[in-house]
């Protein structure tokens, strides 16, 4: 479990800041700050979190392959994180 929390923070670590940017930018034309954080977070800051990890540690899969898991399993687990979180969000507000 711990490995897959490391990988989930390697990939929020540029998804959240992205997100961030993203949203504060819609923030200041007039959007709403929390829909459009939440909405990179699962979409583009994803995929692109995603991209720049493939680029950068692609040699890391093979630890986590030694593990037992797979790109698909590391993938789906931290889209799945990212959506409980998102989906608590927008039945909250």
């Amino acid at each position: 479990m711990s490995s897959l929390l490391l990988y989930y923070r390697q990939i929020s670590s540029f998804n959240i800041p992205f997100s961030v940017a993203v949203a504060s930018l819609a923030y200041s034309q007039g959007g709403n700050f929390g829909v459009y954080f939440f909405l990179t977070l699962l979409t583009v800051g994803y995929l692109l979190a995603l991209y720049l990890y493939e680029v950068r540690y692609a040699q890391q899969y093979f630890f986590y392959y030694n593990l037992g898991f797979d790109k698909i399993k590391l993938v789906g687990f931290t889209f799945g994180v990212n959506a409980a979180i998102a989906l608590i969000y927008f039945l909250i507000f």
